[in-house]
Formats: C-alpha cells, sequence, structure tokens
C-alpha cells in the first residue's frame, strides 16, 4: 500500500508542511511507500514534494490511501474528491472571512470559498481535526461525528535548539529593556493592535524600558495601521516589526524576550504557544478558538482584553519570582504532550486499522 499526501504548499518552517512530514517520516518507517504532492512549495519544498498534478497517475489506485491537508482553498481538492482509494482528510482550519475585510478583500474571498467547500469534503473514511475545535468544525459542517478524530501536531521544537543565534541582533535584544513578543503571520485574526494597546500600558504606565517584538511575515494594508497606531501612541520607536524572520533570528527572538503575548481571536492550533513554552518564555494568551486547549492549563490565560490589569499582571510576574517559575513547570509539564512518541500512538491509532497495523489497545483517535 501506498500513501500519499496533498497539501496546498510545501514551505520551511510552515506548521502544515511540518505536519505533512512527520507522517511521511513515520508512514515511511513503518514500511509503507510514501508520497508528498503540494499545489506550490519554496526550495526546501521541491526537495521533498512533487507538484499535485503528478498524483493524477495514483488516483485510481482502490489499495492505496489518501491524507488530504486542507488548511486554505485550493484547486487541489478535486483530487481528493475524485480519488478512488481510502481517504483521510486533516482539517487545520480556515479564518473566517469576516477578518479580511477591511484588510485584503481577495483573502477574504479565498477563506470563504474555503469555508464554504468544507461540506463537500465529508467524503472520506475518517476526518481528523488537528485539535478538537477543528474537529467540531468538521462535525457542525455535516461530518459523522463517529467518523472524525483528533490528531494534535507535532511540531519539530527541537529544531531551533541546533541553530546559531543571531549574534548581532541578540546583542540588540540584551540592552537591559524587557521585551514582550509575538511570533506569526501578522494578519487581523491575530489581533496585533490589541498586542499594542497592552504594550502601550505596559510601557507608558509600568515599565518605560521594555519594547515589542513582532516577527512574522506582513500582511502590508494591516502592517500599515499597526504602523499608524503605535505611531499615534506615542510608541511607534518601541514596537518592532521583523517580517518573516531566519531561523538563527527566531531563535534570538525566543531566548532573549521575557514575555510572550497572544491577543489571536481564531485559532485552529497555534504552534507559537509551544515555541514559547519550550524556550521557557511565560505565555500570556486570549482564551479564544483552539488557544485553551493548546496551552491545556499552562500559561495564563484571559478571557477579557482589559490592556492595564493585564499590563500590570506582567509587572507582577517580573516581581514574584515564584509564581513566574510555577508557570514555566507548567508549560514544560504540558509540553510532554506534544513529543514524537505521544505523536506516533496517535497516528498509529488513526491510521492503524486502514494501513493493516497492530494498535495497542486503548489507543486511538479522540
Amino acid at each position: 500500500m501506498r500513501v500519499h499526501q496533498i497539501v496546498p504548499r510545501m514551505d520551511a518552517g510552515d506548521a502544515v508542511s511540518n505536519q505533512a512530514l512527520a507522517i511521511h517520516s513515520l508512514v515511511s518507517t513503518w514500511g509503507f511507500e510514501s508520497r508528498i504532492f503540494a499545489n506550490g512549495m519554496d526550495e526546501f519544498g521541491k526537495r521533498i514534494a512533487s507538484y499535485d498534478h503528478a498524483y493524477h497517475e495514483y488516483m485510481g489506485e482502490t489499495g492505496d490511501l489518501l491524507i488530504y491537508h486542507y488548511s486554505i482553498y485550493c484547486g487541489n481538492y478535486r483530487y481528493y474528491l475524485e480519488s478512488r482509494g481510502r481517504k483521510v482528510l486533516i482539517y487545520h482550519n480556515i479564518t473566517p472571512a469576516g477578518f479580511y475585510e477591511r484588510f485584503y478583500p481577495a483573502a477574504a474571498d479565498l477563506c470563504r470559498m474555503g469555508r464554504d467547500l468544507i461540506p463537500e469534503l465529508a467524503v472520506c473514511d475518517l476526518a481528523l481535526g488537528d485539535s478538537d475545535f477543528n474537529r467540531r468544525e468538521l462535525v457542525e459542517a455535516g461530518f459523522p461525528a463517529e467518523k472524525t478524530g483528533v490528531l494534535p501536531i507535532n511540531p519539530p521544537l527541537d529544531k531551533l535548539d541546533g541553530v546559531e543565534e543571531d549574534e548581532g541582533f541578540s546583542r540588540r535584544l540584551l540592552d537591559g529593556k524587557t521585551n514582550l513578543l509575538f511570533v506569526g503571520r501578522v494578519v487581523p485574526n491575530k489581533k496585533v493592535e490589541d498586542i499594542v494597546k497592552l504594550f502601550y500600558c505596559y510601557h507608558r504606565g509600568i515599565n518605560a524600558a521594555s519594547r515589542l517584538v513582532v516577527a512574522g511575515s506582513l500582511l502590508n494594508t494591516y502592517y500599515s495601521a499597526l504602523l499608524s497606531l503605535a505611531r499615534r501612541m506615542g510608541i511607534g520607536d518601541r514596537v518592532h516589526f521583523l517580517g518573516k524572520v531566519s531561523d538563527s533570528r527566531l531563535k534570538s527572538c525566543y531566548l532573549h524576550s521575557h514575555y510572550y503575548v497572544s491577543m489571536s481571536e481564531h485559532e485552529g492550533f497555534c504552534v507559537p504557544l509551544l515555541e514559547a513554552f519550550h524556550f521557557d518564555l511565560p505565555v500570556l494568551a486570549y482564551a479564544a478558538g483552539a488557544v485553551p486547549e493548546t496551552m491545556g492549563g499552562a500559561g495564563v490565560l484571559f478571557t477579557e482584553k482589559d490592556f492595564p490589569l493585564l499590563a500590570e499582571l506582567l509587572e507582577r510576574l517580573e516581581r514574584d519570582a515564584f509564581l513566574g517559575e510555577r508557570i514555566k513547570a507548567g508549560q514544560r509539564e504540558r509540553l510532554a504532550f506534544f513529543d514524537n512518541l505521544t505523536f506516533e500512538r496517535a497516528l498509529r491509532g488513526a491510521l492503524g486499522e486502514m494501513l493493516g497495523l497492530e494498535v495497542q489497545s486503548g489507543v486511538g483517535v479522540r
């Protein structure tokens, strides 16, 4: 039996790509022929994947298994619908269109098309969300609940451990200022404007020796609005948008920041939360979407965006070493749920029957 995966893109550092690679590695070690197909790819992806039109020759193979990763509207969904083999859908979530309407109407249209298509994708043997939040969206879209499950992402958290930090950038962060960090695409659902507002309260009311660092690709119209907001608040020189960064600069950000803050209002998983856990960075996150599920009781979750109160919480964490250590200890404990062995057991539980593998009693899709 062959195991095929189709993704929208195969790119270095991309969460969906990393999930596909983790599955590819495991099914290969289990003795199956494994291939990844993508609609687009960067230079990294070209070393691993084939363009999706190459899957066409396998579409009639009834003995094969196709895993389709769905995270954005992409024309390769037709290969999934027309494939005659067994099919598994992995849903990584699609942002509701409303978040993009003001800043990027074309992206809003793409999101709308992607979410509208979800019910048509229910023609599969198994549908997995990488969080229960995502799984529930599938059920709400008409997928039979008994044919759904959860396969958490297996983020390569140790990837940055072997990377040298960007020493020049690290020196800039090690100037005695308190650094607040956010990592991720700078897009409207991330609500970066609310991080700027929190930072304003913290910088002006509590700690003038502070900066906000935002590392992630920039959506120009939204980025311009954020710059304008920071300048109007008088903190433009303390808010640093880095754009997409190298692994070495990303490592510097995690190593030399003091707190990680997320204000996102829609997340299907949110890998940077776990990266911050990995680097022992206390995390404060708004409890939206799959964020509470990903954090699993670790870090600091809040349900109201009371910026002055959150700024005071940051101050307390700075003064109360015992509280800070308790938070970091809980985050370290949570990371064990996302280790490689746990992921292998979950994947075997999900696919084992279809692949003819022995599955340990009590282990399966949840």
